[in-house]
């Protein structure tokens, strides 16, 4: 199998497209067909500890039918080889999921290695998500200061306003503006912020593309 297979193979199963909870894990017809070593390794692979033999076997007794736990077994531990590299844990990592701990001890330091450094990239993503709502909380709040103003400013230059209100409406229109102005500082600081993290995703994205 070439990297890029066992690398998408990996990234399928750390982003969890697996069967929902509950549903049978096996048809009668794959019951009836098992080759229990190639769903051992499949299991493996996709990152499903061994306790999913455990479904397997209520599926198939529905049809008279039990699984060969030794092949399953050996079929899992070459599974787990295809699944526990840095690219899963990685993948894993980044998605918000968590760790099970089945990989093999000699296999766990470098995939637990990548898992982090997932969990760092999915921190960054969050601190972004909420940079972006900052913005968007920023530039409503300008828009509801600017229509301060704009009222304002028709109340100064309306005739019946005495030159008292004038002079206080004035100076509350000099407050909003210098809210605005901070709001619009915000909003750089934010964007810029968003830019940095943005490279360091990156970066650590560009890390484990090579496996």
């Amino acid at each position: 199998m070439t990297k890029r297979r066992r690398r998408l193979t990996g990234v399928l199963a750390a982003l969890g497209l697996l069967c929902f909870q509950g549903c049978a894990t096996l048809s009668e017809e794959e019951c009836l067909s098992a080759d229990w070593h190639s769903i051992g390794y499949e299991d493996g692979a996709r990152g499903y500890s061994t306790q999913r033999i455990g479904r397997h076997r209520e599926a198939c007794a529905a049809h008279g039918i039990a699984p060969n736990f030794q092949a399953y077994m050996d079929g899992h531990r070459a599974g787990l080889r295809q699944y526990c590299i840095p690219a899963t844990g990685f993948a894993l990592g980044r998605s918000g999921k968590r760790y099970s701990g089945i990989c093999p001890e000699e296999l766990e330091p470098a995939f637990l290695t990548a898992f982090e450094d997932g969990r760092i990239v999915h921190r960054l993503q969050q601190e972004i998500e909420q940079l972006r709502r900052d913005i968007r909380q920023a530039r409503s709040d300008q828009e509801v200061l600017t229509k301060e103003i704009e009222a304002n400013e028709a109340m100064i230059i309306a005739d019946a306003t005495s030159p008292p209100l004038r002079r206080e409406l004035m100076a509350q229109n000099r407050k909003l503006e210098d809210l605005i102005e901070d709001k619009q500082l915000l909003i750089e600081q934010s964007e810029a912020d968003i830019d940095w993290l943005g490279q360091r995703i990156e970066k650590q994205n560009r890390a484990y593309a090579t496996y």
